[in-house]
């Protein structure tokens, strides 16, 4: 009967129990002593004590009695397919659980001998999702982690248990598989389950009355047999002298290849030797054009220089000529700057000259009424009023003097600055004229060292519209 460590039953009657050791004593090699169950199918967590003898496992429909069998046999390291439940280890998992725990405890060959307990565990998150499920298992012995194929070892070769015998262990779902089997088959299955050299024996006794029928006595057939032997042998016999003859020439042949191997080892020794000397040749030659390459090699280093020095020059002027080009550039600022106010004090003095004008109208019509003043002095009444009248003109006419004598002084300075702004403008012109011919005497060096950079340049200056973005250089 199975023992649940959870469970204690009761009797109102005495019984005579056996102890521990006694109990153990009864259990043959390979009995199953304990199960633990965890978190497989039905079970969360339970322990069962089968005992030594016969064990009924008794219940209602979907209590978990094949539960028990399905884990014995995948304990014992059987694989679904062997249950007809299912292909896949996984499928035993307790529902929303992530991995079941089956442990076995077997019993040992002697009362002292070592102790089995081997150990399942299924992962859900273990294995291939498209497979069976191999991959989802881990094995262990005495805690300690085990490959599948050391199980079954264990389980067939020392305690001979075969789970995947019919006789050994028959699942619910297999039993119309075993109804099937015939005399022979049974028999058969029934030898597998009982011994292995039984089974092994009666397949020889099998193999030998099969030899036995086939072996005839008819001596006709025995001669026929040993004339077509002795013709086999004849023919093999030639066989025998071809190939040995084969066998000679094939030595032939190795010792021709060893004496071309010695002659094309000679062959290239020799070649060797005069690629040596050529070699020796080859740079006896080099070290002559090395010593005669030497001064070019420093006129090379030294023309190397000048460049850099030319090159160093050349960003020299460039930076000078970029300053120039500034100073140019101010210059015209200042010079727009100069027409812009000359042409200011030109409109300033063609106003005065205007107010000029109209001052000389002005005089000349004063002198064209003192005229007629003098004119008509005989018919005016009194000599005061007459007076009078020159003086009021007198002063006007040196009032009119005084605004014209300003208007000279102003149109006097005008044409001072005029004549500094053109001065100033004059010399700027000069300036860049100088720095064009300059530039054109540093082109005209710079196109004579190097035809392309001439060719570059005219290009660039002929096409100058042509391009998208404002080119720059060569800058001379």
């Amino acid at each position: 009967f199975f023992n649940k460590r959870t469970t204690q039953h009761k009797s109102t009657m005495d019984i005579d129990r056996p102890s521990v050791e006694e109990r153990n004593q009864r259990y043959k090699p390979g009995s199953i002593k304990r199960v633990k169950l965890k978190n497989f199918l039905t079970y969360d967590d339970v322990e069962f004590f089968p005992g030594p003898r016969l064990n009924v496992v008794v219940g209602p429909n979907g209590t978990g009695k094949s539960t028990i069998l399905c884990a014995i046999c995948l304990g014992l390291g059987g694989q679904p397919p062997l249950l007809g439940r299912a292909d896949d280890a996984r499928l035993f998992i307790k529902h929303e659980k992530d991995q079941a725990t089956i442990e076995i405890e077997l019993a040992p060959h002697k009362s002292d001998g070592p102790i089995h307990i081997l150990k399942r565990v299924i992962e859900r998150d273990r294995g291939s999702e498209n497979g069976n499920g191999k991959g989802a298992s881990i094995y262990y012995v005495n805690g300690t982690k085990t490959p599948l194929k050391s199980i079954k070892e264990l389980v067939t070769e020392k305690y001979h248990i075969n789970i995947d015998n019919l006789c050994t262990f028959l699942p619910q779902d297999k039993v119309g598989n075993f109804s099937g089997f015939d005399k022979q088959a049974l028999l058969l299955e029934t030898e597998k389950s009982l011994s292995s050299s039984l089974y092994e024996t009666h397949q020889q006794l099998i193999k030998l009355e099969k030899e036995l029928q086939s072996s005839g006595n008819d001596v006709k057939a025995t001669e026929e047999e040993l004339k077509t032997l002795k013709k086999q042998n004849e023919r093999l016999e030639r066989e025998k002298e071809l190939m040995e003859e084969r066998q000679e020439l094939l030595e032939r042949i190795d010792l021709l290849k060893k004496k071309r191997a010695w002659l094309l080892f000679d062959q290239k020794r020799e070649e060797a030797k005069e690629a040596k000397e050529k070699r020796e040749e080859l740079k006896k030659q080099k070290r002559e054009a090395e010593r005669s390459v030497r001064p070019i090699q420093e006129e090379h280093a030294e023309m190397e220089g000048k460049v850099t020095q030319i090159q160093t020059t050349t960003k020299a002027l460039e930076v000078k000529g970029k300053r120039e080009k500034k100073n140019h550039e101010d210059c015209l600022s200042k010079m727009e700057n100069h027409s812009d106010g000359i042409e200011r004090e030109v409109s300033e003095y063609q106003s005065v000259d205007a107010q000029q004008r109209r001052a000389l109208k002005e005089l000349e019509k004063e002198r064209r009424r003192l005229q007629d003043v003098e004119a008509e002095a005989d018919h005016f009444p009194s000599m005061e009023d007459t007076e009078r009248t020159i003086t009021e003109a007198q002063k006007e006419l040196r009032q009119l003097r005084s605004a014209l004598d300003s208007s000279k002084r102003s149109s006097q300075d005008l044409n001072r600055q005029i004549e500094s702004a053109a001065e100033d403008s004059r010399r700027a012109s000069e300036r860049l004229g100088k720095m064009k011919d300059e530039k054109q005497h540093r082109l005209q060096r710079l196109f004579a060292k190097n035809e392309s950079v001439k060719t570059a340049y005219m290009f660039i200056h002929e096409n100058r519209k042509e391009f998208r973005k404002p080119v720059h250089g060569p800058i001379a």
